[in-house]
């Protein structure tokens, strides 16, 4: 793993071990939230971007069901030549069963495509223990480690498939009355035509005004094995608007 996601993952270790005020609601209801930024420009030259950052769930006293999604667009025209820079679509989910007050199982799955990144398409399909290392008003942290199944198809038409063991830690915060911190690193260990990777994900929101937000977000992503000519290291900073339910 490179020296930033060795960064972001110690900002992140920092930022759980916080006694700030945040939990999992487990009253059986929807709880999450929506994030949009964008820009736009043109006359000589034009560009536009857009990204969003989407997560949900839902807990009870004996299981959670969470969803995720990140997209990430971007195209510049320079002197009449259109060039796609960014077109990340990354969708997953996870199964939480509680085996007692701090151990759990869980069952994910992940879809991921980022073409400009030498990505087609990666599918990952996963399954193994959890531990609520902190779980009361103040924090959620948990980590967790498991086995699976991934599938990836590069752009230079190289392929890849086989098991691979994740270990990970992701927590939740409520900073404030109206500030909540979210954040999540998944380490993929693997050897061969899989290689390694790493996503860290981290997003903060303020209230605003009823459920409406300002949101910022961090998203980094690490892949050891990538097409010639393309960067190992992804990142992406936004500042946006977003809903929370």
């Amino acid at each position: 793993m490179p020296r930033l996601s060795l960064a972001l993952g110690a900002v992140a270790l920092s930022l759980a071990s916080q006694t700030t005020q945040a939990q999992d609601t487990p009253d059986g209801k929807w709880h999450g939230g929506l994030s949009v930024s964008g820009a736009f420009a043109s006359g000589n030259n034009s560009s536009r971007a857009l990204a969003a950052n989407a997560d949900a769930s839902v807990a009870t006293a004996e299981d959670k069901l969470s969803l995720y999604g990140i997209a990430n667009y971007g195209r510049n025209k320079v002197e009449g030549v259109d060039t796609t820079t960014a077109d990340l679509l990354r969708l997953g989910g996870r199964y939480d069963f509680n085996l007692g007050p701090q151990w759990f199982s869980f069952a994910g799955a992940e879809g991921e495509t980022n073409k400009a990144g030498g990505v087609r398409d990666r599918y990952n399909l996963n399954g193994g223990l959890g531990y609520h290392l902190i779980k009361d008003d103040a924090t959620n942290w948990d980590i967790f480690s498991g086995v699976g199944y991934t599938t990836t198809r590069l752009t230079d038409g190289s392929t890849a498939k086989g098991a691979q063991v994740l270990f990970g830690e992701e927590s939740s915060h409520k900073v404030s009355e109206t500030t909540t911190l979210k954040q999540r690193l998944v380490y993929y260990p693997g050897g061969g035509d899989l290689g390694n990777r790493a996503t860290f994900d981290a997003g903060l929101a303020t209230q605003i005004l009823g459920g409406w937000t300002l949101n910022v977000g961090l998203s980094s992503r690490y892949a050891s094995r990538v097409p010639i000519g393309t960067k190992k290291t992804d990142n992406l900073l936004t500042v946006g608007f977003g809903y929370k339910f």
